[in-house]
């Protein structure tokens, strides 16, 4: 589409740059249209962005030429095909004085979309006087039934803002009650770039908690399958003596396993779809069965053999465990954005 044949936003009447901002596809949560023409003024852009300031006033093939001094800005259009037109809109008005159209709240796709623009053209300062209105106006970040990437985008948000305390408490929430969908390969999750590697540690940390989960019931089973030549998990056993005892406990943790999607116990952390919270309370509320006390006196009291207890221990030995994917040089750098936005 020629930029002639589009509708020019004036952000500066006397403009001297046009930006073909988008794409001809559809934009995603953004009922406008995917490909806009902005007319703005590239003083305005450099003195707001460094990157704008390289960009058009620099070496790149997008600056002004100077064959082009004295004529409309029809001769200086730059494209922006990856940006998107709806965030670009939001800043340019900011940037350009229009600061009545700054909305009082935004959606968390929209502060995503707004953040990762101004972060990547170094411009996230020009947000400070709306970033407290708009965190504070954030709805749940789950509130929606098919909204699996809200979360994502919040540790997104908070660490651009240099919003420590959401920043740490969003990684915990993502670390404990993220589904497997959320860090299989090419999720938004994934795809953050983040300045830190706090993705890779809480991909780290939740793979190694709910493989040591996973290996406490794959012992255990293996416990109640020993053979006869090695100590049993029932404290009456007796060398060649029956398994019933065994036989009842795996027998009715298979039937539990099976109701929650975990048997045979999956082999590979990629395989489970549960959250981190989610295995732990599926695994720590499994009905186990015992043969149970004698009727009349007669035979040994098994129900010291039910493991459901011993289990839990484990598990909770488990999560006692586990690291917080957070460090102290992720603190720091928060702080320091938060510093630079003049943030408390």
């Amino acid at each position: 589409m020629d930029t002639t044949s589009l509708p020019l936003h004036k952000m500066d009447p006397r403009g001297d740059l046009k930006l073909r901002v988008g794409t001809e596809q559809e934009e995603e949560n953004d009922s406008k249209p995917s490909l806009r023409c902005f007319l703005v003024c590239s003083r305005t852009l450099a003195r707001v962005s460094p990157v704008f300031d390289r960009m058009l006033n620099g070496s790149f093939a997008e600056a002004k030429q100077p064959q082009d001094d004295g004529k409309d800005c029809q001769q200086w259009v730059v494209n922006l095909p990856d940006d998107k037109p709806s965030a670009m809109e939001l800043f340019l008005d900011i940037a350009h004085g229009h600061l009545q159209k700054a909305p009082r709240a935004l959606s968390m796709h929209e502060l995503y979309d707004l953040t990762a623009l101004t972060h990547f053209y170094d411009a996230t300062p020009i947000l400070v006087p709306w970033i407290r209105p708009w965190i504070h106006t954030l709805r749940d970040a789950t509130s929606g039934p098919d909204d699996s990437d809200a979360v994502p985008k919040m540790i997104w948000i908070s660490w651009v803002l240099g919003h420590r305390q959401m920043f740490e408490a969003t990684v915990r929430r993502i670390t404990m009650e993220g589904p497997g969908s959320m860090f299989a390969e090419g999720s938004l999750l994934q795809q953050l770039e983040m300045p830190s590697d706090i993705i890779e540690r809480i991909c780290a940390v939740r793979d190694e908690t709910i493989e040591a989960l996973l290996d406490v019931m794959r012992s255990f089973v293996e416990l109640l399958t020993v053979v006869d030549e090695k100590p049993r998990w029932c404290r009456h056993a007796t060398f060649m003596g029956p398994h019933r005892c065994e036989s009842m406990i795996l027998g009715s943790m298979t039937f539990c396993l099976t109701r929650a999607s975990l048997c045979p116990i999956p082999e590979h952390v990629r395989d489970v779809e549960h959250s981190l919270l989610g295995l732990y309370e599926a695994l720590s509320t499994l009905v186990i069965h015992d043969i149970g006390q004698p009727i009349k006196g007669e035979g040994d009291d098994h129900r010291g053999c039910n493991p459901q207890e011993y289990l839990v221990d484990q598990m909770k030995e488990v999560l006692a465990k586990m690291q917080n994917p957070v460090r102290e040089a992720d603190r720091e750098q928060l702080d320091a954005q938060a510093k630079r936005l003049h943030m408390p």
